[in-house]
Order: C-alpha cells, then structure tokens, then sequence
C-alpha cells in the first residue's frame, strides 16, 4: 500500500467496514470502489485487511461485514 499520513489507513478501513454494515445484501468489489471513490484494487486491499481481522467475509463475489 501506498505511504499514508497517520490514522489515514485507519480511517478507510472504519470508512470500508461502515459502509459494509449499512448494504445488508453486501457489495462486489467494484461497487465498494465506485461508491467510496477509490481504484479497484485499494478496495480489494482494504476488503482483505478487514477479512483477515475477521471483520467482514465473502460469500461468492459479494463482501459483507461480520
């Protein structure tokens, strides 16, 4: 990931997870990044990282959060 200014990284994940517990049908990767205006791939980092904290999952193509 790119170098970010501190409590930046912290803040998107906490921007990600909310906007994950608010769609109750879940969100593809490409619509988490078109919603939150960021490149495909930073989604797909994000969604990840909250993956790995065991804060969100994937069920098929679409992530919800836990």
């Amino acid at each position: 990931m790119a170098r970010l200014q501190k409590g930046e990284r912290e803040d998107k994940e906490n921007l990600l997870y909310r906007l994950l517990k608010r769609l109750r049908f879940g969100a593809r990767e490409s619509e988490v990044a078109e919603e939150l205006g960021w490149h495909r791939r930073t989604a797909n980092n994000y969604l990840r990282k909250l993956k790995n904290d065991e804060k969100a999952e994937r069920e098929g193509r679409s992530w919800y959060a836990k």
